[in-house]
């Protein structure tokens, strides 16, 4: 007998089955029940924050007002989230023409037109003036100081024109810095390249200790963020579905921490193992190959030494990055290498840093892709074994470890962090 498994997979699903004498698993993210009504607990939220005043409190007209909102690569519901802080700044006589929304990139690309249009919401897309983010674009970045790790901390220019500042984020695994959220708007949402990479240098003593919130790198995020003046931000933790599950508003730090309360118990889930093989969807984040690597990294934790992940991703994108697709394309790559480039900052810190975890992950483990984005040679290029169909490719590898292997499905691999239980 044999068991059909259907994964996310970008806004559609893909399916495959697996002989039952095989399959460990299927490892989802814990189930928490949605809101009922999302609109009346954004207004608990707001109503109750956590270490901040309200925000009719905080407010008075004749300010101005900044509105953080993350990107297109982010799940948050910002158009249901929106209307709601919107409202209350209107009560307090705030005018439409002294509100800017600034998108926090990091170092992503900027959004175009339509996930513009989908970030905001049709209702409200236009309505306000809105900026997008440029880490590079020196000449429109303030500088605020050291952090006590030596990160240069550079931020937008309108953190510092504006009288109140907010933002919209949400919470879910981070790969480098244990949870995404809180301060993550700031760093490195709204930060120069500098500052990034300064920041994910200290990202290589994240591998393999997923999960954790006292990581340096976050360490160094929460101080780097907390040089600027935030008056409130709204999380949230999601469903499964992407529905709202619970809503968190007040102080970056208050708000992270009681949100990573409920995330590790959405995020973090139980795998027997070790396991030969693992399957793993990279939705979420699986609109190119630098997003879905985080997928590849939660789905080593629980192969043995000479196993296989097969990442499943559509990567419409493709690779994300000219420049990434070379550095993980070049010859005889050792992990020295990546970390060379990162001490002298030669290249994108980030690029280098998951260059370094990739590179440890291929030397013990076979890594193969279900990529319809990527050609086969760019895939054998950097590394990954390219898979046509993904039945045929669960098939193949099956057959490589015996009629004893042991295989694991993990569906939402990008916002999954397993932990072994059981081992042997």
């Amino acid at each position: 007998m044999a068991t059909g498994i259907s994964l996310p997979y970008g806004k559609q699903h893909i399916s495959f089955n697996v002989p039952d004498e095989n399959l460990v698993g299927v490892f989802w993210p814990s189930a928490i029940e949605a809101c009922s009504n999302p609109h009346q607990e954004i207004e608990r939220a707001l109503d109750h924050p956590l270490g901040t005043q309200r925000i009719e409190q905080i407010v008075s007209a004749g300010e101005k007002v900044l509105i953080l909102v993350d990107d297109y690569t982010r799940a948050t519901p910002v158009p249901l989230i929106l209307p709601h802080l919107l409202e209350r700044l209107k009560s307090r006589q705030v005018r439409d023409q002294d509100i800017t929304l600034l998108v926090s990139t990091g170092t992503h690309r900027p959004c175009s037109e339509s996930e513009l249009r989908e970030k905001l919401g049709e209702e409200l897309y236009g309505r306000y003036r809105t900026e997008q983010h440029d880490c590079t674009d020196k000449s429109s970045q303030a500088f605020l100081g050291l952090t006590t790790r030596g990160t240069p901390v550079w931020v937008n220019h309108l953190l510092l024109e504006n009288d109140r500042i907010f933002g919209i984020g949400h919470i879910d695994p981070s790969d480098y810095a244990g949870y995404a959220g809180g301060w993550k708007l700031i760093v490195p949402g709204v930060a120069a390249l500098e500052t990034i990479d300064s920041n994910h240098a200290l990202a290589t003593l994240s591998f393999r200790h997923y999960g954790s919130v006292d990581l340096p790198c976050r360490q160094d995020i929460n101080e780097a963020g907390g040089m600027v003046r935030v008056d409130q931000f709204i999380n949230v933790v999601l469903c499964q579905d992407g529905q709202i599950g619970r809503v968190f508003a007040g102080a970056p730090a208050e708000i992270h921490s009681a949100g990573v309360k409920l995330a590790k118990q959405v995020y973090e889930v139980e795998c027997p193992g070790p396991v030969d093989i693992a399957v793993v969807s990279a939705y979420p984040y699986d609109v190119d190959y630098y997003q879905a690597i985080r997928a590849v990294e939660y789905a080593d934790v629980i192969v043995r030494p000479g196993g296989s992940i097969l990442v499943v991703a559509p990567c419409p994108d493709g690779i994300g990055s000219e420049t990434f697709y070379r550095l993980l394309a070049a010859p005889d790559r050792h992990p020295d290498d990546f970390l060379r480039n990162i001490a002298s900052r030669n290249g994108k810190v980030t690029y280098n840093v998951l260059g370094y975890f990739l590179t440890l992950i291929r030397a013990e483990k076979q890594v193969y892709g279900h990529m319809p984005g990527i050609t086969g040679t760019e895939l054998e290029a950097i590394g990954i074994h390219p898979v046509a169909s993904l039945q045929s490719g669960v098939d193949a590898i099956l057959q490589s470890h015996g009629p004893k292997a042991r295989l694991a499905v993990l569906p939402v691999g990008s916002a999954t962090i397993p932990r072994l239980v059981n081992t042997h």
